[in-house]
């Protein structure tokens, strides 16, 4: 019998990214205890040094953990600053978030990314639209994970 849907990756958090990460630095101006993978993330001080998004949609991608040189003992640790992590960037892969709490998601529903790099329900035509839902997830009074298809 065939698997219905697509394969979540044990212990990853991306497919399809042919053109690879890029490896970056975890800047000074991260909240470690924020800095997972599967986190969107912007720039921090310079160009290759990362922080955890502040929703300003300067996002330039997500952290990544199976390519990433300095990666944690698991997918739900996050990294120290200073660490060297793999970003996964560009539209059309199959990416982990993590999507923030009080969200009701249904499958190919736009997501945009709200404070420290989380996801949300997006408004097309009014947010900046990061990538469309893989899956339905429901959140309470916690986050958790939910893949999506990118879009940038």
């Amino acid at each position: 019998m065939v698997d219905i849907g697509f394969r979540k990756p044990n212990n990853g958090v991306v497919q399809g990214d042919t053109l690879g990460p890029e490896f970056l630095k975890v800047g000074a101006n991260a909240t470690a205890a924020k800095m997972l993978p599967g986190i969107a993330v912007c720039k921090d001080t310079n160009d290759f040094s990362v922080k955890e998004s502040d929703a300003s949609a300067n996002d330039i991608g997500f952290l990544g953990y199976e390519y990433s040189p300095s990666k944690p003992a698991t997918i739900d640790t996050a990294y120290a600053v200073g660490d060297i992590v793999a970003v996964h960037c560009g539209a059309g892969r199959r990416q982990m978030g993590r999507l923030t709490t009080n969200q009701t998601i249904v499958k190919g529903q736009p997501l945009k990314v709200t404070t420290d790099g989380y996801l949300a329900a997006a408004t097309v035509g009014t947010n900046d639209v990061v990538g469309d839902a893989a899956e339905s997830v429901t959140t309470t009074s916690s986050t958790a994970d939910i893949w999506i298809i990118t879009r940038k």
